[in-house]
């Protein structure tokens, strides 16, 4: 079921949904959602989540559900003095 989009707030393009993953920070934790629809702007790339997704994403979050898999990220620190 697609979703229909308002054109972009911030360009004026015209938004398409797509599935797309999304990274999201919680509790000090990083969450990848897949899959996740959300309108792209097809002349600048802005993306927005609907708030029924939003929602959805959160309910997912606060419940601690059982993720899909886990994935290990590599992460770096970059020492601003050496740039």
């Amino acid at each position: 079921m697609k979703r229909e989009y308002s054109d972009c707030y911030f360009c004026g393009g015209s938004v398409e949904e797509k599935l797309l993953p999304r990274e999201i920070r919680w509790q000090n934790q990083l969450f990848v959602f897949e899959n996740v629809p959300m309108g792209v702007c097809n002349q600048c790339g802005e993306k927005v989540l609907k708030p029924e997704i939003a929602k959805h994403i959160d309910s997912i979050l606060q419940k601690k559900k059982k993720p899909t898999r886990t994935i290990q990220v590599p992460v770096y620190s970059l020492e601003y003095g050496t740039i």
